[in-house]
């Protein structure tokens, strides 16, 4: 009896064993002891603060990196070793210097010269008389999505909580804007308690809590534009309460009112000794009844006309102030301005502004140096519940003018992570600053590295920017190190990865947790080892029966007809996995099953108890004419790729869990656009050029 007591009990600690080992397997970092084994590990960090331009003394300079303060010496090096973590902060001041903050993700600051991370040297800015610091960012709400995500979403915002819910929505851009002297986003939402009224007769409508613009001045935002195309969306009624939200937040504003002279009327704010007028317009007057924009007798946004334009400008140049106009216009998902706003953003430049800062199309666009002053055509989203994922990646943007006129700018990269902003690290940071580099080069503009921003003077001076690199044909992460335009090569070609999420490296920050990965039949996990590096978990509901991972939404920003999908996978048993396209269906389409689609190919792999690769090369037909935005014509029509996962032979009663990591969607788009100069910028990827032509659907 005793012997079969002890086989019992042998059975059961083996059998604990064999369990424990398969959840490190599955789940390294799952359990609260992950956090204290991280934190038992430390890294070396190693930099460089460039103060040359300004002559600056780093005597006076501070650094601390996540809090821990951090030695300069003379030269602007420093050197340090800190606690492992899946981000770094470095907060930069002291006497003399403008503040400033840049955060950082591990892979991307790998180098091949030292057994450490390696920061690219960070420009400092010197303070002097008559020079300050001005943020934008661009389209911000606060509606819709963020307290309705849907069945299997938390939503954002809380009306039970909705203050804590506000603040926690700017804690991590705070750093960077609450130090500047003044800071200003576009406020493209009516402001009210509930719907105030009759809406206008338009598709989209927003309304945002009185509760968000009190917010922003909490988190430091100083002015909001509503010279844009939502601020009027319940007409008169909404003006007022928009207005009047504004007001008890003791926010400046421009670009809107109850009528053309409140609309047209500048913020006017001394910023240090400089006098500044802020304005703001709308591109267009829409075409409905009541349109968006104010007149003698309505409410809504200023309307930009070029009359209007110099009327304003003049204006305040005359009362003595420096004008900075803020310009809600060009098209949705464009890649460049359009050609009725292009003339009047430097029409402004023209008749004396500084600054023109531009909204509207929910991507970015690139910057231009015209005449000595800056041209931000346009910022992206800010603060906006979009799920289409090319809205994710932007940017805001800090200027220095010196003595009322334009001195320097500063691309600050963003993503927008469960709705909120928070600074782009890896893949994420990849696809920002590669995109600004390429539609910035592209008018004129020489972006310059600065740490993990892009920084531009009024001199515009060409950049080396580490010459001209290939992309690796293999998989590998993002670094800075290797930020530069592609070299050209006949015999290859070169593309563009258009899932840079799939890194999982910017997935988890505070409360703020990606949602672009779903699942069906499955459920996902968001994963880090303790080498602070991301993956994701998927764990089949059924082992026995296909489950499916897939973007929330449909890829648009597509600008090819070729792809190739790939990743790595750590699967606990034999598989076939199937690559299916489904495209976008058309606009009111009847609802189907999110996993249906075309097959373009099934293959099979074995479970090698290893991370390995998975890639599929599909074809698909050029869209119909007219395609949705923003591809070009003769793209694919927007899609969605999904993989369908089934074990196959006989399955083991444990460890059901397939792993995913670097999961990459590349386009080879036509050889013209790989032969544009700016657009080599553009690539993540090459391959060798095939005569052949991978199988069309």
């Amino acid at each position: 009896m005793m012997r079969g007591f002890f086989l019992w009990l042998l059975a059961i600690l083996a059998g604990l064993a064999c369990a424990i080992g398969v959840l490190a397997w599955l789940n390294p970092v799952e359990g609260p002891g992950s956090e204290a084994a991280a934190a038992e590990l430390s890294v070396s960090i190693e930099g460089t603060l460039d103060g040359s331009r300004d002559g600056i003394r780093f005597s006076g300079v501070t650094l601390a990196i996540n809090d821990q303060p951090v030695d300069v010496d003379t030269r602007g090096r420093f050197s340090a070793k800190v606690p492992l973590a899946p981000y770094y902060r470095l907060d930069i001041g002291g006497q003399g210097i403008f503040p400033m903050v840049q955060t950082f993700g591990n892979a991307e600051l790998k180098g091949t010269d030292c057994d450490c991370l390696a920061i690219p040297a960070v420009e400092l800015v010197a303070k002097k008389p008559g020079r300050i610091e001005l943020f934008f960012g661009g389209d911000s709400m606060a509606g819709r999505r963020y307290f309705h995500m849907g069945l299997r979403d938390e939503p954002v915002l809380d009306h039970d909580t909705l203050d804590d819910d506000l603040d926690k929505l700017f804690v991590h851009m705070k750093p960077y804007f609450g130090p500047s002297d003044f800071a200003s986003v576009n406020l493209e939402s009516t402001v009210a308690s509930m719907v105030p009224g009759e809406p206008a007769p338009k598709k989209y409508k927003f309304f945002s809590p009185p509760e968000l613009v009190a917010a922003m001045k909490r988190a430091g935002i100083d002015h909001v534009s509503l010279g844009n195309n939502h601020v009027a969306d319940y007409r008169d009624i909404g003006m007022k309460t928009t207005m009047r939200a504004i007001r008890a937040a003791r926010l400046e504003t421009s670009g809107g009112g109850m009528n053309i002279t409140q609309a047209e009327k500048a913020a006017r704010v001394k910023v240090g000794d400089t006098p500044l007028a802020f304005y703001g317009f709308v591109g267009w007057r829409g075409d409905w009844t009541p349109d968006q924009v104010a007149t003698p007798t309505k409410g809504g946004a200023a309307w930009g006309t070029k009359d209007a334009i110099e009327r304003v400008t003049r204006r305040e140049l005359a009362a003595g102030y420096v004008p900075v106009m803020e310009y809600h216009g060009n098209m949705e998902y464009k890649d460049r301005p359009s050609e009725l706003s292009l003339p009047r953003f430097r029409m402004a430049v023209d008749l004396g502004a500084p600054l023109v800062v531009g909204h509207h199309p929910h991507v970015t666009h690139g910057l231009e140096i015209y005449k000595g002053a800056l041209i931000a055509h346009s910022l992206g989203n800010f603060l906006f519940d979009q799920d289409h994922p090319h809205t994710h990646s932007t940017y805001a943007l800090k200027v220095w003018l010196e003595n009322g006129k334009f001195l320097r700018a500063e691309v600050i990269p963003l993503q927008m992570l469960d709705y909120r902003p928070v600074p782009a690290v890896g893949g994420m940071r990849e696809s920002v600053l590669r995109r600004v580099f390429w539609l910035s080069e592209e008018m004129g503009t020489n972006l310059a590295l600065s740490g993990g921003h892009a920084a531009v003077w009024r001199e515009n001076p060409p950049q080396g920017n580490n010459g001209c690199r290939q992309p690796s044909p293999a998989f590998g992460p993002f670094t800075l190190a290797g930020l530069a335009p592609s070299c050209g090569d006949r015999a290859s070609e070169y593309g563009r990865n258009i899932i840079p999420r799939g890194d999982f490296s910017n997935t988890m920050m505070g409360v703020a947790q990606d949602r672009y990965w779903k699942a069906s039949n499955a459920k996902v996990f968001l994963r880090q080892t303790p080498e602070a590096e991301g993956y994701l978990e998927v764990e089949p509901l059924a082992a026995h029966k296909s489950f499916y991972l897939h973007p929330a939404s449909y890829i648009r920003d597509i600008y090819a007809t070729r792809f190739t999908y790939q990743a790595r996978v750590k699967l606990p048993h034999d598989a076939d996995i199937e690559l299916i396209i489904r495209d976008k269906p058309p606009e009111g389409a009847r609802p189907t099953l999110s996993i249906l689609g075309e097959s373009m190919e099934t293959k099979r792999f074995h479970a090698t108890g290893d991370w390995q690769t998975i890639k599929f090369d599909f074809w698909l037909p050029p869209a119909p004419e007219p395609r949705l935005p923003p591809g070009p014509s003769g793209a694919a029509h927007p899609f969605r790729p999904i993989l369908r996962i089934k074990y196959t032979g006989p399955l083991r009663s444990e460890g059901f869990t397939t792993l995913f990591d670097d999961v990459e969607l590349i386009e080879w788009p036509p050889e013209a656009a790989q032969r544009d100069r700016p657009r080599a910028w553009w690539f993540t990827h090459r391959r060798q050029r095939s005569k052949g032509r991978v199988a069309a659907r």
